[in-house]
């Protein structure tokens, strides 16, 4: 008899565990960001399919290869003087992204670290007020700012709905 007391009594913390746990568990994750200012809340139906860096300066050499020749000449089209490609050389962020599901407003934004001016973090944004199907996004450390600041060595690349990130990479180094 008290064997069977027992072991209802186990089953019923054990029930009353499983429903105090599994709204937690199968509830929208979230995961509070470093700065404290933005929750991260996965949305399965945004994805980031590639990364794309193009590193557009002179000093890089295309060795013969015509791909590297073609994205060169591609990005420098229409410079003439030698003050039109130097506003042209730097780095090139090409992120694509998918949003399934209904159109919704949503922002891109990319966040480095340049190689001169150490940990200050830089913010670049773009708005879709209508984000739906296959986006690219792209975003340029060019000009003076890629010669006074340096090489990007660290990004993030964040998709948010009202402040809320809710799908992310990033750089090794981030």
């Amino acid at each position: 008899m008290l064997f069977s007391s027992l072991l209802k009594y186990f089953f019923l913390c054990l029930l009353l565990c499983f429903f105090v746990y599994s709204s937690v568990c199968f509830g929208e994750q979230e995961i509070e960001s470093k700065n404290g200012q933005e929750n991260y809340v996965p949305d399965k139906h945004i994805k980031i399919i590639k990364v794309l860096e193009i590193l557009n300066d002179k000093k890089l050499k295309a060795g013969g290869l015509q791909s590297l020749i073609f994205e060169r000449a591609y990005w420098n089209w229409g410079a003439i003087t030698p003050s039109d490609f130097r506003a042209r050389a730097g780095q090139i962020y090409i992120f694509a992204w998918k949003k399934g599901g209904k159109a919704e407003a949503l922002t891109a934004r990319f966040e480095y670290r340049q190689l001169n001016t150490k940990e200050q973090t830089w913010s670049q944004s773009i708005y879709y007020p209508k984000a739906h199907g296959a986006i690219d996004s792209i975003f340029k450390v060019i000009g003076d700012v890629y010669f006074t600041n340096g090489t990007v060595f660290a990004w993030r690349f964040s998709v948010l709905r009202n402040n809320t990130i809710v799908a992310q990479t990033k750089s090794f180094i981030w």
